[in-house]
């Protein structure tokens, strides 16, 4: 129930024999196109879920396959490829957080635009749409560092191990940064979610 967005590491083979044969014969088209159609969803998934802007999200994808088109043949076969490229995202979506960060302190005397019309369709799930809504409120409260370790863990699928190498921090310090989120975060959404009722009704009498 943590993040509704299943993690992509069932669907994609264990191997990069694909990948790294192209890189091996200086097919640096054809191994960019394996990443792209194998990894492009799980990578946008993630900056969208760390960023919470599908627009910035998308521009951050691209910027992170760009870079991973450069640096192919750097690729040491050190970790997977998976483990790799999230490290470039990693690198990516962190600074780009920090990026808007500084723009919106420069613009803090500006008036806040207008909220987002975010009403369901009649097809949709107020319950689950509610529980998303609370899920992604909460996580933007997280510092962007344990959201990152948060989305990296639990919709990314990676072990701590995986996340050491990803991160350049110890699998522990990864482990116990999580650990310590998880209650807090957990606490938040169901604030949240028990405020709806409360909110919805006096939207309604406006």
């Amino acid at each position: 129930m943590f993040i509704s967005v299943q993690s992509q590491t069932s669907c994609i083979s264990d191997s990069d024999d694909d990948v790294i044969g192209h890189i091996q014969r200086g097919e640096s088209k054809a191994a960019l196109h394996h990443l792209v159609k194998q990894y492009r969803v799980g990578v946008y998934r993630y900056c969208c879920s760390l960023l919470s802007d599908p627009v910035l999200a998308d521009d951050v994808c691209q910027q992170i396959f760009i870079q991973a088109f450069r640096d192919l043949s750097q690729f040491r076969e050190r970790s997977t490829i998976r483990i790799w490229l999230f490290a470039i995202a990693r690198h990516r979506v962190l600074d780009a957080a920090r990026a808007r960060h500084r723009a919106q302190a420069r613009q803090q005397d500006f008036p806040a635009a207008e909220p987002v019309d975010t009403r369901l369709s009649p097809a949709e799930s107020l319950d689950e749409m509610r529980l998303r809504e609370a899920l992604m409120r909460s996580l933007e409260r997280l510092d962007d560092r344990i959201r990152s370790a948060m989305l990296l863990r639990y919709q990314q699928g990676f072990t701590f191990q995986e996340m050491a190498a990803i991160c350049q921090e110890k699998p522990g310090t990864l482990a116990a940064r999580v650990t310590r989120a998880l209650p807090l975060l957990r606490a938040d959404i169901e604030s949240r979610i028990r405020s709806l009722p409360e909110r919805t009704a006096h939207q309604r009498t406006a």
